[in-house]
């Protein structure tokens, strides 16, 4: 068994800006334990900027560079934390940051994908971030909820592990539900305010699940105080909330696919809809109906439907130019180009919001 288990802001440090031990060091022994089982763990830590703030007080409202000047700052002392941490417990640690960049090109999503499982290999355990020093919103991830999830389709985790300080996803009569096969079906439970300290909430907790769940990965919202919570998990026992559906997982080519930012956006109508999701066909310039964006041959492009919902991605035959020509010259006609090819689109499991991720 492969884990990711992300730790928020809020799990890691107190109030002060200062190490959660009373958390942390029982986590650090179940995962000691879930090692001595067999399985492997990959730690995905946020911290980072409120470890930068314990020790450094910028004057005035935060800039972003000083926001990145925090990060850079708090990474050291997040790492030597998480080192002296495991050291207790003889496990070697590694830090790995990323960006969404890293995750973009092929080549460098295996790079991080191949560096992952030399280490788990060689029984190190990683610790990832996002590489907030460094990284603009144009590269960002926007949290590490997201993170995780992306870190486990590029790992083929079978399990992600959100730890929080809630005990899942609560109902509207405050009951935790106990299993989500549909995101749609319960993003009105929750609203979007940000957890106090962190970057993300319960509805960026839920966006992380959405793509999760097209990975073909379980992700489990729990919290991180919950007795032995990661070693119950792992024994299968239900607690938090779980996402979960019916469906194997993605293949590697796909799972990068879906893990990608896009560079362009093709609205297609619901007659090509159908084709694509029903009849795993390939994308035809005869389907589409605008073409948003530059772009070149072989990048990503979001597939809108007629409902304006993203219906899935995939890697263009042709650039923007040349589908907008094609668009035009096929309309109602046979013989149209082939835009998309199957092999190079992947299908949303999950229904996704209008704009969930922005090219």
């Amino acid at each position: 068994m492969r884990m990711v288990v992300k730790v928020g802001t809020r799990v890691v440090l107190h109030s002060d800006g200062y190490a959660n031990g009373e958390v942390l060091m029982p986590l650090a022994r179940q995962i000691s334990t879930l090692r001595a089982q067999g399985r492997e763990v990959i730690l995905v830590s946020s911290g980072a900027v409120g470890l930068g703030r314990a020790s450094f007080k910028p004057r005035g409202e935060e800039t972003m560079a000083q926001k990145q000047a925090l990060a850079a700052l708090g990474q050291v002392e997040l790492m030597h934390m998480y080192k002296r941490l495991f050291e207790l417990l003889n496990i070697p640690v590694a830090q790995v940051l990323l960006t969404r960049d890293d995750l973009n090109a092929r080549e460098r999503y295996l790079n991080a994908r191949n560096t992952l499982q030399a280490l788990l290999r060689a029984g190190v355990l990683p610790v990832i971030n996002e590489n907030d020093s460094v990284a603009t919103d144009e590269i960002k991830f926007g949290d590490n909820d997201i993170l995780a999830a992306l870190v486990g389709g590029l790992v083929d985790a079978d399990l992600v592990v959100n730890l929080t300080q809630t005990r899942g996803l609560l109902g509207a009569d405050g009951v935790v539900v106990r299993r989500v096969e549909r995101i749609d079906e319960v993003v009105q439970l929750v609203d979007s305010s940000l957890s106090a300290g962190g970057t993300g909430g319960m509805l960026s907790k839920l966006e992380a699940a959405r793509a999760a769940l097209d990975f073909g990965t379980r992700m489990v919202i729990a919290a991180a105080a919950e007795e032995d919570v990661l070693l119950r998990l792992a024994r299968g026992e239900e607690l938090g909330t779980s996402f979960q559906q019916e469906g194997g997982r993605l293949g590697g080519r796909k799972r990068w696919l879906a893990a990608a930012r896009c560079k362009g956006k093709l609205h297609i109508d619901a007659g090509a809809a159908r084709a694509l999701t029903s009849r795993g066909r390939s994308l035809l310039a005869v389907g589409i109906k605008a073409v948003v964006g530059q772009f070149q041959v072989g990048e990503l492009v979001t597939v809108v439907g007629p409902d304006l919902l993203e219906l899935g991605r995939g890697l263009t035959n042709l650039s923007s130019e040349e589908i907008r020509r094609a668009v035009a010259e096929f309309s109602g006609k046979r013989g149209s180009p082939e835009v998309i090819h199957c092999d190079n689109l992947v299908i949303h499991r999950q229904p996704r919001a209008k704009e969930a991720q922005p090219c």
